[in-house]
C-alpha cells in the first residue's frame, strides 16, 4: 500500500525532476517505508512504500526482468501467487516475490487486459521505455484512487491531488459546480472533484497514452444487475432456486474474500464497531488470519453515539483483544485541529464529524505498530443497509395504494420506529405522484439516495451568495452522469437500481474515498472483504429480498452470522454512526476557534457564502434544546450540516486556494 506519482510530457519535453520529488514526498504518509522515482526522457514515476508484501525487496518504481517495464502501483493484489504460479509455468522469470511484479509479467504477457486478472484494489501506472507509451489502471470499484490534471501536452498524476499541486505546475482553483453538489449529495459527481482541471480515473478503468497523443480511456469492468424477468417459464426457474442455496453461496463467497484478503508479512487487526459488518469481518478474519487478530474500537464520552456495549460483547464473544481510543467531547483542544488535518488529507467538504474519530483511531492503531485492518466498509452498499433503502420500500409499498387517505395513514403512523413524524411528512411531500415522476424523468428511476440529497436543497438556497448561486443553478454534473447510466438501470428492480447507482457515486467518492485516506494519512492499509469484486458481484444477482427483506436490511448477512455472533442490543439494527456537532464546534468553548472561518471577514474573502445565514444557522445552534425531541433533533440536524460544509469549505479555501497547507511548502 503506497503513493504513487507521475509526470508524461506528449510533447517530448524533459521532465522536471524536482517536481517529480515534491509531489512524491507530499505522499510520504501513504507510504513511510521507503520512496524513489524514475525517470526516462519526458516520462517520471514516482512512489512512496508503506512495505507489506516482500517487506526486502519490493521497492517501487520497479523494472521488469528485462528493464523494458517500469510500474509504480498502490494496492494489494489477492490472487498474486496463483498468478504468479501460472507465470511461472509460462516460463517468466521473477526478481523477487512481491504482487508488482506479477503485474509487471501480467502486462508484459497481455497487455491492457491484464486488469481483467487482477482480484484486489490498485491503482498503478506502467511504463514502456521502449515505445514510452503510459498505461494507467484503477480497480474495479474504485477502493484505491488516482487523480489527474491534463493540460493539452503534459499529464500529472497521483494518488492524492495535493501532490499535483506540490508540483507548482497546477493552480488550486475550486470547481463551483462540485461545491454546490457537495450541500445536495455530499460527494463530487465522477470524474470531477473539488478542484478545477483535476479529474479521477473512474472505478473500473484504464487511461492510455502515446508521445504526441492524447489520454484515451476506456472501461474495463461494470457491475451487472438481472433484469427484471418478464418471461413466465424464466420466472418459475427462478423460484426453484431456494434461499438457502443464496445463503450458501454468499457465505462461501464472504470466507473466500477474507480469507484471500490476509496476504502479507505483516500482522493483520480488525476495525470493530459492533455492527453486523466489522463484526463478521472479524469473525472471518480469526478463522483465517494466521494469528489471533487485534482488534480496535472508538469509545466515545458520549453516551447517546458510544457504540462499546456492541463492540466489548463481540470482542468478548470471539476472544478478540480488544483496544479501545476514547474521545472525550470535552477534549482540551477541541476538534478543529483535527478536523483541519481531516479535512487536508480528505481533500473534500464534509456535513458530518465521523471522519474525526476514524482519523484518530487510524492514527492509534499505527501507534499500537500495526499496519493493516480489515474493515467492514461496503457491505451497507451492496446490501440495501441504510435507512434510504427502507424509505424507498415505504415508498413502493405507498404507490400501490389507491386511496391517497390510506397512504398518508401509512407514512404517518406505521413507520415512527424508524423515522420522526417530521420526516415523514417530508417523504410524503415528496413522493407526491407527480415529482416522482419529474424524477422518473430526469433520472430514469427513483435513486434511494434522492430523499436525502433533498434535505438541504431549499436549506441552502439563502446561504451561497448570489454570484456563486448564479453560476451553479444549472449544474451538469449530475444529470450527465444518470444519462451514463440509465442504459445499466432499465428494466431493473428499484433496489437493484439504487444499488447500481450506489457503485457511481457515493461508494467510491464518499465512503471508500473517506476509508483510503482516513486509513493512509497514518500509513495504515485498510482492507475492504465486502469489496471483494466476486463478492459484489453475487451480490448483485441475488434476489432484492435477501438484501432487504421489507424493514430487514442485510437480510442474507444476517443469516450466515446469526450462529457466529452474541446476541446484543438491537439484534445487529443498523445504527447511524453518528459524532456531535454541535458539542464539538458550535459551544462557548469551541465557538471561538472555530470563528476566524467564520467570522465576516473570512466569509466575504472566500466569496461563498452569505454572513448573515452563517451567523443565523451557529445563533439557532447556541440555543437549540440541549435534549431535542425526535422532530427537534431533525432541525438541528440540518443546521449541523450546514454548519460542517461551510466550516470544511472554508477550512479548505484557506489550505489550498490560499496555498497554506504543507504540500505547498
Amino acid at each position: 500500500m503506497c503513493g504513487i506519482t507521475l509526470i508524461y510530457n506528449t510533447d517530448k519535453q524533459t521532465i522536471d525532476a524536482d517536481a517529480l520529488k515534491r509531489m512524491t514526498h507530499t505522499l510520504a504518509h501513504r507510504g513511510p517505508d521507503g520512496d524513489g522515482i524514475f525517470i526516462k526522457d519526458f516520462a517520471g514515476l514516482g512512489h512512496t512504500r508503506l512495505s507489506i508484501v516482500d517487506i526486502n525487496s519490493g521497492a517501487q518504481p520497479m523494472q521488469s526482468h528485462d528493464g523494458r517495464y517500469v510500474i509504480s502501483y498502490n494496492g494489494e493484489i489477492y490472487n498474486y501467487l496463483e498468478l504468479r504460479q501460472d507465470l511461472i509455468h509460462d516460463n517468466y522469470i521473477f526478481n523477487n516475490n512481491s504482487d508488482t511484479e506479477v503485474i509487471l509479467a501480467l502486462y508484459q504477457r497481455h497487455g491492457a487486459k491484464c486488469v481483467e486478472q487482477l482480484r484486489g484494489m490498485f491503482s498503478f501506472a506502467i511504463l514502456d521505455t521502449h515505445s514510452n507509451a503510459l498505461f494507467i489502471a484503477r480497480d474495479r470499484l474504485g477502493i484505491k484512487p488516482l487523480f489527474y490534471h491534463w493540460n493539452g501536452t503534459t499529464l500529472f498524476a497521483a494518488s492524492e491531488i495535493k501532490a499535483i499541486f506540490a508540483s507548482h505546475k497546477v493552480t488550486p482553483v475550486f470547481n463551483k459546480q462540485s461545491i454546490r453538489n457537495h450541500f445536495l449529495y455530499q460527494f463530487s459527481v465522477a470524474p470531477y472533484t473539488l478542484f478545477e482541471d483535476i479529474l479521477e480515473l473512474e472505478p473500473g478503468h484504464t487511461m492510455s497514452i502515446m508521445p504526441g497523443g492524447q489520454p484515451d480511456i476506456q472501461q474495463y469492468w461494470d457491475l451487472h444487475f438481472p433484469e427484471e424477468i418478464y418471461d413466465l417459464e424464466e420466472a418459475a426457474l427462478q423460484e426453484h432456486i431456494e434461499e438457502s442455496e443464496w445463503v450458501t453461496r454468499f457465505d462461501k463467497s464472504l470466507h473466500d474474500a477474507t480469507a484471500c484478503h490476509t496476504i502479507g508479512d505483516v500482522p493483520i487487526g480488525t476495525y470493530l464497531s459492533g455492527g453486523i459488518d466489522s463484526s463478521a469481518t472479524s469473525a472471518r478474519l480469526k478463522e483465517h488470519g494466521n494469528q489471533i487478530p487485534q482488534s480496535y474500537s472508538i469509545h466515545l464520552s458520549n453516551p447517546a453515539a458510544d457504540e462499546s456495549y456492541a463492540y466489548t460483547s463481540v470482542a468478548q464473544y470471539l476472544d478478540l483483544p480488544n483496544h479501545e481510543l476514547t474521545i472525550d467531547d470535552n477534549r482540551e483542544d477541541g476538534f478543529l485541529p483535527t478536523f483541519e488535518q481531516c479535512l487536508y488529507h480528505l481533500e473534500q467538504p464534509q456535513r458530518m464529524t465521523v471522519d474525526i474519530p476514524h482519523f484518530l483511531l487510524s492514527d492509534f492503531v499505527r501507534q499500537q505498530a500495526c499496519k493493516v485492518v480489515y474493515t467492514g466498509d461496503g457491505a451497507d452498499e451492496i446490501l440495501g443497509g441504510y435507512d434510504c433503502f427502507r424509505q424507498d420500500a415505504i415508498r413502493c409499498w405507498g404507490n400501490e395504494q389507491q386511496d391517497e387517505q390510506i397512504r398518508k395513514h401509512i407514512y404517518l403512523n406505521e413507520y415512527t420506529e424508524w423515522f420522526s413524524e417530521q420526516y415523514m411528512q417530508h417523504l410524503l411531500a415528496l413522493h407526491e405522484p407527480a415529482r416522482q415522476d419529474y424524477v422518473y424523468d430526469q433520472t430514469g428511476t427513483y435513486p434511494v439516495w434522492h430523499d436525502l440529497w433533498e434535505i438541504l436543497r431549499k436549506p441552502s438556497e439563502t446561504i451561497f451568495t448570489d454570484p456563486f448561486k448564479n453560476a451553479t443553478d444549472n449544474d451538469s454534473q449530475m444529470p450527465a452522469l444518470f444519462e451514463r447510466m440509465k442504459p445499466k438501470i432499465e428494466n431493473r428492480h428499484p433496489l437493484n437500481q439504487s444499488l447500481y447507482i450506489e457503485t457511481k457515486t457515493r461508494l467510491p467518492n464518499w465512503i471508500l474515498w473517506k476509508s483510503d485516506r482516513l486509513s493512509m494519512a497514518h500509513g495504515v492499509e485498510a482492507r475492504v472483504p465486502f469489496m471483494d469484486h466476486p463478492l459484489v458481484e453475487l451480490a448483485a444477482e441475488m434476489p432484492c429480498h435477501l438484501k432487504l427483506n421489507e424493514m430487514d436490511e442485510k437480510y442474507v448477512l444476517k443469516r450466515i452470522m446469526q450462529d457466529e455472533l452474541p446476541k446484543i442490543e438491537g439484534d445487529y439494527k443498523k445504527r447511524a454512526f453518528y459524532t456531535p456537532i454541535r458539542e464539538w464546534f458550535a459551544s462557548e468553548q469551541h465557538l471561538p476557534a472555530v470563528q476566524r472561518y467564520l467570522s465576516t471577514e473570512a466569509l466575504l474573502e472566500t466569496d461563498i457564502f452569505n454572513p448573515a445565514e452563517v451567523k443565523r444557522i451557529i445563533e439557532e445552534l447556541k440555543v437549540a434544546p440541549s435534549e431535542p425531541d425526535i422532530n427537534a433533533s431533525y432541525d438541528i440536524m440540518k443546521n449541523e450540516w450546514l454548519l460542517m460544509l461551510v466550516l470544511s469549505i472554508q477550512i479548505l479555501h484557506a489550505q489550498f486556494i490560499k496555498q497554506t497547507a504543507a504540500c505547498f511548502k
